[in-house]
């Protein structure tokens, strides 16, 4: 199968758990990930590497563009502290958390890098 096909297949795939998604009232990108998970285990299914660049244009920012439109300014906005002291939090946590292991995996990985 090319690699069209291939893609092809896995666009109605997805197409098809987001309307499963959207009757289970269930949040879509829990069950892509759940339905990219099983597709990991069933034997046959072609491995798909495409270029980072491309998976964020294509994954990442529908995701975060869907997620935008679904969130709640009002509630939002009542909850901006926490919203943003956690976002602020995990985000430094990440990387912190990151740097340490580059740098545990890597001695001679300057610490700028390790944090970049």
């Amino acid at each position: 199968m090319s690699l069209f096909e291939t893609i092809i297949g896995l666009l109605l795939a997805a197409a098809l758990l987001s309307t499963l998604a959207g009757r289970l009232a269930v949040p879509a990108p829990a069950i892509l990930a759940l339905g990219g998970l099983a597709a990991a285990f069933i034997p046959g299914v072609p491995q798909v590497s495409i270029d980072p660049e491309l998976a964020l244009a294509l994954f990442v920012a529908p995701v975060l563009l869907d997620a935008a439109f679904d969130a709640s300014p009002r509630d939002l906005r009542e909850n901006l502290v926490p919203v943003v002291t956690l976002a602020v939090v995990a985000v430094g946590i990440t990387v912190a958390a990151v740097a340490v292991v580059a740098r545990w995996c890597l001695p001679e990985m300057p610490l700028a890098v390790a944090v970049a």
